[in-house]
């Protein structure tokens, strides 16, 4: 079985992946933590109202670029096939997901999501999307 193999280029993009997981996915106010009662994330609030906007735009499209720079870092290509295909799609559903109360008030439509909803998604994306993350990286790496 070949192990995690990496070189400075994919631990630093590993590294800027790992920030962005964790922006986009506290990155708003909706993560309420059960058992302390208080939510935690809300770069709204830290960056202030007429950046949020443009954080919202920014940071979705640069975890998409470090998630391809990553494949790209294991051979100086991105393979096209079935496995690298299905991998940055699921990524790509899973971020939607993440997103989605952004994207529905960039396009105007009002819908609330419950709290359960935003209690699965929360652990489910970053989770999901370091999984993705990583096997892309091997899927563009395999000989």
């Amino acid at each position: 079985m070949r192990g995690l193999s990496l070189g400075f280029k994919s631990e630093a993009l590993t590294f800027f992946f790992g920030m962005l997981l964790i922006l986009v996915t506290f990155g708003d106010s909706r993560f309420h933590i059960a058992t302390t009662g208080s939510s935690i994330g809300n770069l709204d609030s830290i960056f202030g109202t007429r950046l949020w906007p443009v954080l919202d735009v920014i940071l979705p499209l640069a975890s998409i670029l470090v998630f391809l720079l990553y494949g790209w870092s294991k051979q100086g290509k991105i393979k096209i096939n079935l496995g690298t295909v299905l991998l940055f799609l699921s990524y790509l559903a899973a971020l939607t997901l993440i997103i989605v109360d952004d994207i529905t008030g960039v396009v105007g439509i009002n819908v609330q999501f419950s709290q359960l909803y935003w209690n699965i998604i929360t652990p489910a994306y970053p989770i999901y999307s370091t999984f993705a993350f990583f096997m892309f990286g091997r899927e563009n790496g395999k000989k």
